[in-house]
């Protein structure tokens, strides 16, 4: 009794399997697979000729003067939105005993006179972006006008601009 229970539940485990991998259809003639993955929107940046400028000029002549390009490239076939925010509030700040203030204004391409003292700045779908898989990426300049009236207190003035870049 004992063998023959050992063999039905081997028979009935092998019929269960065998049931489980069974072809459903048998006049097909082919197989089809679908599979599919996402590539997420992106934009990438650098500090293109030049990310730490010295020797600004800082007199009454209020020259406008570059401070770098912004390289970008995005996957998306269009320009980038670019947000700016000033470390020092829109304001080139001294290294002196008062930390005096100069302001200026900001260029970006043909945009000129943004103002960071209120804020960061959205330049919305308009830096170039370079596009394609070999990387390259498109360059926008990057001006002040520094806002100095030749009677500014001694020191060195500063400011750092953090640029964020994001797909449209």
């Amino acid at each position: 009794m004992k063998t023959l229970l050992k063999s039905l539940f081997v028979a009935t485990a092998f019929t269960s399997i065998s049931a489980a991998a069974a072809v459903t259809s048998t006049t097909g003639t082919e197989a089809k697979f679908t599979f599919e993955g996402t590539i997420e929107p992106m934009c990438k940046t650098s500090s293109g000729s030049s990310n730490s400028i010295t020797g600004l000029k800082l007199d009454s002549t209020q020259q406008t003067q570059e401070i770098g390009t912004l390289d970008v490239w995005c996957n998306t076939g269009e320009n980038a939105t670019t947000e700016y925010t000033s470390a020092n509030g829109g304001f080139l700040v001294a290294n002196n005993a008062q930390s005096s203030k100069i302001a200026y204004t900001l260029n970006i391409g043909d945009t000129s006179g943004i103002d960071l003292q209120t804020g960061t700045y959205k330049h919305s779908k308009a830096t170039a972006a370079g596009t394609g898989t070999s990387g390259e990426t498109q360059a926008t300049s990057l001006k002040i006008t520094p806002q100095s009236n030749g009677l500014n207190d001694a020191g060195t003035y500063s400011d750092t601009i953090t640029v964020t870049v994001s797909p449209n």
